[in-house]
């Protein structure tokens, strides 16, 4: 591991302040470069001086299953079939919500193009448990279009619907938007905002103007009518504190992960994003910030150590190949090196940053996230695990959420 340390102090400031600050936005950390450091001791030490500010001990934890990392490529004629099974699973023991994702042009994530059409097969198979986005990349779709979708799913559902926003980041995707522009791209963050309001508009029954391809002005309503008269709203960010800000603005939740900095700077936004909640007229209690993390629990830590290490490092190879720009700027960097850093980070996520391991090794972090206001835990549990162990992951979280679920009784 020396060398990885020697190499990654060699980079420039800027070079290395990119590299960290990319790999924070997936909950990450650099090697540590100081003299005489161990890896990893600055941040595990860190970590295990962290005291929330309050024991939120009889406040609500609330668990939903999450979905990712498929293999677009497979030719598996029931590719879907974890997907279908573990919803129906959910449904049946309480958990809150089903989370299916957007993504477009790769392999990873490819099986989710469309989270509308896999919520509506599953309003089909589920009869409780929400439905939701995490998440629709709004920019990528007319408002106008979406609200009609999700309007059918919502009516195929009884009112089961929920929806994360997202910005969207690779340029490629952009060839869906409704512009075609580069300016549209630029300011795709403001695009969204825009086009939340107008969701909410066409949502709430009201009529929207919209411009025809001859100039015409149409004031627009949307058929079918939801049955929610408000569509409940999250917004999807890596930790951007002006997101925080934005999201709190309209009243939406928070969709996130554990940030590269730890529990202080999450337990920090979240704190800031309840004052703004209540600055804008919204009550704090009503809104939740939820937490993905990979998740697959056994009775053996070893054993599931065993089992994730694989699938998770492939996982995050897909990540980091995405931003090996960085690390080409330095010609010392190698494929040993690369390899390096994917070590590492999956020492952390597995020690910090997952629900990965024993059932008591993940109830610690539960009260941790617990303790610094968030209100949901989004498991991710299709990340190239097999489907026998991800069952059997599943029947030790039902368990480990009523545990957490009992504190909920005594203040119900």
């Amino acid at each position: 591991m020396s060398g990885i340390h020697e190499r990654l102090a060699a980079l420039s400031p800027e070079q290395r302040a990119l590299l960290e600050r990319r790999l924070k936005q997936q909950g990450l950390a650099a090697p540590d470069t100081a003299s005489g450091a161990k890896p990893g001791q600055g941040q595990a030490a860190a970590e295990a001086a962290f005291v929330p500010k309050r024991r939120r001990s009889g406040a609500a934890m609330d668990f939903s299953l999450f979905f990712f990392s498929g293999d677009g490529s497979t030719t598996d004629r029931h590719k879907y079939g974890l997907l279908m099974e573990c919803a129906a699973f959910a449904d049946r023991h309480g958990f809150k919500a089903v989370w299916t994702p957007e993504r477009h042009f790769e392999e990873f994530g490819g099986l989710y193009p469309n989270p509308s059409v896999l919520s509506a097969a599953l309003a089909a198979v589920t009869e409780r448990v929400e439905l939701r986005a995490g998440s629709v990349v709004l920019p990528l779709h007319h408002p106008v279009r979406f609200v009609e979708e999700w309007s059918v799913v919502d009516n195929l559902s009884g009112g089961r619907v929920s929806v994360a926003f997202a910005t969207g980041w690779h340029p490629a995707d952009f060839i869906l938007a409704p512009v075609q522009h580069p300016d549209y791209y630029v300011h795709r963050k403001e695009e969204l905002f825009k086009s939340v309001e107008q969701v909410r508009t066409l949502w709430s029954g009201e009529a929207v103007p919209f411009t025809d391809a001859s100039g015409a002005v149409h004031r627009i309503k949307t058929l079918p009518r939801p049955i929610q008269s408000e569509l409940n709203l999250w917004i999807a960010t890596n930790g951007n504190e002006e997101t925080y800000r934005q999201a709190a603005g309209i009243g939406a939740g928070i969709l996130t992960g554990i940030l590269g900095n730890g529990f202080a700077e999450l337990e920090g936004k979240i704190e800031r994003y309840r004052e703004a909640l209540l600055r804008h007229g919204y009550d704090p209690q009503t809104k939740k910030v939820a937490v993905m993390l990979h998740t697959c629990l056994g009775e053996n830590d070893e054993a599931v150590r065993a089992k994730v290490e694989r699938p998770l490092k492939e996982y995050l190879k897909t990540f980091l190949s995405q931003q090996r720009r960085i690390l080409e700027d330095y010609d010392g960097m190698t494929d040993a090196d690369f390899e390096a850093i994917v070590s590492r980070a999956f020492d952390k996520y597995y020690r910090e940053s997952s629900l990965l391991g024993t059932s008591e090794k993940c109830a610690k972090l539960v009260e941790t996230l617990r303790d610094i206001g968030v209100g949901e835990i989004a498991c991710l549990i299709d990340f190239g695990v097999d489907r026998e162990t991800v069952m059997e992951s599943l029947t030790l979280l039902s368990e480990l959420q009523r545990k957490f679920a009992y504190d909920k009784e005594l203040i119900s």
